[in-house]
């Protein structure tokens, strides 16, 4: 009976050596790290739409279309309206509630052709 129990002890003694080592390699060899580099279209179609209501909400209260589709540039560069376009489907699609839904519609609403025109305008002469 005693050697059982000394083999015990060593066996569990074994696992929490095994377990410490595993730590200490991890952060002190190959500490995680941020990845460098992401962008922010990268995002999942759900972080996405997320965003996109944040931003929405910001527009609902200041009423500054230039710095909304300036944020929403920031996610998708190349063309932010149908980010919003996307985001509304997405949220559709999965349940959000109608007032967040509205918002983003809201947005969409506020971007007219001209303006759009104008913004994409004003952000090729300024080299973004």
């Amino acid at each position: 009976m005693q050697k059982k129990g000394l083999r015990i002890l060593f066996f569990l003694l074994a696992i929490l050596l095994g377990a410490g080592a595993d730590l200490a390699f991890g952060w002190l060899f190959m500490p995680a790290a941020a990845p460098k580099n992401a962008d922010l279209n990268q995002l999942r179609a759900d972080y996405k739409t997320d965003l996109t209501l944040m931003v929405a909400e910001i527009y609902a209260q200041d009423q500054n279309l230039n710095a909304a589709l300036d944020s929403l540039a920031r996610v998708e560069p190349e063309d932010p309206y149908s980010l919003l376009v996307n985001a509304v489907n997405y949220a559709q699609g999965v349940g959000y509630q109608e007032s967040d839904i509205s918002l983003i519609k809201a947005l969409i609403d506020a971007v007219d052709p001209a303006a759009y025109q104008e913004w994409l305008g004003g952000r090729s002469a300024d080299g973004n």
